[in-house]
């Protein structure tokens, strides 16, 4: 969290991103937030260990390896965006709208891989072929769901 949020015990739309953002690598790579074992001796959080793996070009370092099948560069966006999400500075990260259409453009691309694959029950189920239909996003076993609604665009009012 920021400086910003220590001082004033008040989130922000900004903080939400940054939320968010941690939620979107744990979805990808499978892995929790924090973790004194799981990211080796110089990361203990996933958001060091995403960032090295992606900055150096490492994709696959942090995808889920249950994931069977999945088009890469629907993951590189997914991955870069969740960067952009966890910025040190709120200034610097993007709107949840930013985010949300980097999301549908991911899966725009995992639909047409889906399309020229075929569509079996073996792929359906091991894929991240990813669905809108009742405003969900399927990443992968019909068990995940994050739901994108109008929530997201339209955060509802702080409680102190």
């Amino acid at each position: 969290m920021s400086c910003r949020y220590y001082i004033s015990q008040q989130l922000t739309d900004k903080s939400d991103v940054y939320s968010f953002g941690v939620i979107l690598l744990e979805l990808v790579s499978g892995q929790e937030a924090i973790s004194n074992v799981n990211f080796g001796v110089n990361c203990r959080n996933i958001v060091q260990w995403a960032k090295l793996h992606i900055e150096s070009g490492d994709i696959q370092g942090i995808i889920d390896p249950t994931l069977h099948t999945y088009d890469i560069q629907s993951m590189w966006k997914i991955a870069e965006k969740a960067l952009m999400c966890v910025q040190p500075h709120g200034s610097m990260r993007p709107s949840m709208c930013e985010v949300i259409k980097e999301i549908q453009d991911a899966i725009a691309i995992e639909r047409g891989a889906s399309a020229k694959q075929g569509s079996s029950d073996e792929i359906s189920r091991h894929s991240v072929h990813s669905s809108l239909n009742m405003g969900s996003l399927d990443l992968g076993a019909s068990e995940h769901y994050l739901s994108i609604d109008d929530s997201i665009t339209q955060p509802a009012a702080r409680f102190q």
